[in-house]
């Protein structure tokens, strides 16, 4: 009988101790073209983290780090660092799946939830495989500029993660309405507006009221932001409102490169 209880509480202490113990790489976010990097925060003046930075590009690399970047049990502490250490799972050079390391609290975040983790291990994988990195901002006129220069983004084998501008609107201007009857609050003014632009436009825009430095200190009135092609800026007709300027946006790729 006794026998017979240690037995069956081992094989329950086995199982419960693997299905708390899981790996940030896995069958699901890991294929041949993925890329694995940990990236402690570049404007962290104090490079606490740095030492941990690391990257895996091979299959080979990934594989062997699979032990260390396991995490245990799901934690009931959600605090986080300020400059913790970020590790991305990176395919065609987009982010598929991150993580947030805290080395001082011990522990991980992953879609919001915390595990615990032990930060030291990533010594290994570091003196390993070492990383070191910046970051680098480009600006484009437009999207076909930036278009006749993506494939040697791409190809740039020192580009490790890309994020692209976003060319949904090529630029906005303000509208000031007068708070008054017709006009007594934000939404009204959406009210009034969405129909006029949507006379001028097929293409996507945004309305949108923000808590400005003029909005704030002048209640008499709400500016509004309308966002979208030239187009509506140039056709739309507004009886007795103050049309601000048209301000032309500017498009950012952000490119983390290595260099090692």
């Amino acid at each position: 009988m006794i026998k017979q209880f240690l037995l069956t509480t081992a094989v329950f202490l086995s199982n419960f101790a693997t299905a708390q113990v899981t790996s940030m790489i896995n069958d699901k976010n890991v294929d041949a073209s993925t890329k694995v990097y940990g990236m402690a925060p570049l404007n962290d003046v104090t490079k606490t983290y740095e030492k941990f930075n690391f990257m895996l590009e091979t299959a080979s690399a990934i594989q062997s780090a699979k032990p260390i970047l396991e995490y245990g049990y799901q934690s009931s502490n959600f605090q986080a660092e300020e400059n913790g250490l970020m590790v991305y799972m990176v395919k065609d050079k987009k982010i598929v799946d991150q993580w947030l390391i805290n080395p001082a609290l011990y522990n991980t975040f992953h879609d919001g939830t915390p595990y615990s983790f032990d930060a030291d291990k990533l010594v290994v994988l570091a003196e390993k495989y070492p990383l070191i990195y910046k970051e680098e901002k480009r600006q484009y006129k437009n999207e076909k500029e930036y278009q006749k220069q993506r494939q040697a983004l791409y190809a740039d084998p020192y580009n490790l993660i890309i994020t692209e501008p976003d060319f949904t609107y090529e630029g906005y201007f303000e509208v000031q309405f007068p708070q008054n009857e017709q006009f007594k609050n934000p939404e009204a003014t959406i009210a009034y507006l969405k129909p006029l632009v949507e006379k001028v436009t097929k293409k996507k825009f945004d309305i949108n009221y923000s808590l400005s430095e003029k909005n704030i200190l002048d209640r008499t009135q709400f500016t509004m932001t309308i966002a979208g092609e030239e187009n509506i800026y140039k056709k739309i007709k507004l009886d007795n409102l103050k049309k601000g300027d048209w301000q032309t946006l500017s498009y950012e790729a952000s490119i983390l490169r290595k260099e090692n």
